[in-house]
């Protein structure tokens, strides 16, 4: 009985030592075959365009093929899904965003995942400033002049969104929270908000710089303040929100890569620096920048402190505005 309980020590020993010695093993050798990266947009629309972008220069980096996979739907909550099932080795990522890793899952009864539980952050790539734009008639120059007439005509300026619970309907309710005023929603869904809010029908909205510069030079829109550290060089007139004496404002659109829960240390650390270098190409740089994106590229650590700092402060969005979807 005794040699028996000797020998399982020893076989046992063998197996942790055999063990701790595989890890760097696995570290050197990841990846070995194609990595997918799960976008929840449609080919060619939104993130894809980026993250397509992104995964060659990862791919780049890493030695292997990044096939992205589109599973756009439902609000690329869908997407995020499929992630959060997939083997926790590497080979499967996909792109969080301020929706699905965030905000988005809040505003369900039953979410399909756990944001905390279910996803392991590995980076956070970029971010595209938000920016308040107004119509050009609208009788205000500057943010401050904005803030008084809203407070003057309590619900009687109008903003766009997308729908309601989307990121920009969130950050206005937000803005408002920050600033003391009362706007009205206007959710147009699948319709063409932007198209109103060039002809006047509707008075403002928070947006990327992404499709508006080009309005804002024609003067059709006025964009009042951006919400970045510096101010844009595709609109350098206008002002940063801290520089308009409302530095609380810091919202932006990032983005930042994901992983199943569970994911080797090794692997981690091998996919964040990769998808550090891959941002910091210059290549990536060049496209990321011309629709006035910031590049970043941060640690895990930096950007799993971030997403709950998200996900903190748009819980409370979310609560105090009783902002519900079924």
């Amino acid at each position: 009985m005794k040699t028996k309980i000797i020998g399982w020590k020893v076989i046992s020993g063998f197996t942790v030592l055999f063990s701790l010695q595989a890890l760097p093993v696995h570290a050197q050798t990841f990846p070995d075959k194609p990595i997918r990266l799960i976008v929840g947009a449609p080919a060619g629309a939104g993130q894809d365009v980026e993250a397509r972008q992104f995964a060659t220069q990862l791919s780049a980096e890493l030695g292997q093929p990044v096939v992205v996979d589109n599973k756009p739907g439902f609000a690329s909550m869908l997407g995020m899904e499929a992630l959060t099932k997939a083997p926790a080795d590497g080979y499967t990522l996909s792109m969080g965003l301020p929706g699905n890793v965030a905000s988005h899952p809040r505003l369900y009864d039953r979410p399909l995942y756990n944001v905390e539980k279910d996803l392991v952050a590995v980076s956070q790539l970029g971010e595209h400033p938000w920016v308040l734009y107004v119509n050009s008639n609208l009788p205000v120059q500057t943010l401050a002049e904005f803030i008084a007439l809203a407070k003057s005509k309590p619900g009687k300026i109008t903003y766009a969104s997308t729908g309601v619970g989307s990121f920009q309907h969130l950050t206005a309710e937000w803005f408002q929270k920050l600033t003391g005023t009362t706007l009205t929603h206007i959710p147009y869904g699948a319709s063409n908000w932007q198209a109103d809010l060039l002809a006047g029908n509707v008075d403002a909205t928070l947006w990327p710089l992404i499709t508006m510069v080009d309005h804002v030079k024609s003067g059709k829109l006025r964009a009042l303040a951006i919400s970045s550290k510096q101010r844009s060089a595709l609109l350098p007139d206008v002002p940063t929100f801290a520089e308009a004496r409302l530095p609380e404002y810091s919202v932006s659109a990032w983005f930042g890569l994901m992983a199943p829960a569970g994911l080797p240390a090794p692997v981690l650390q091998r996919l964040n620096a990769a998808s550090v270098k891959a941002v910091q190409t210059q290549a990536f740089r060049d496209f990321f920048t011309k629709s006035g994106g910031v590049p970043l590229g941060s640690t895990a650590v930096e950007f799993g402190s971030f997403l709950k700092s998200e996900q903190t402060r748009w819980r409370t969005v979310i609560t105090e505005a009783n902002i519900k979807l079924e």
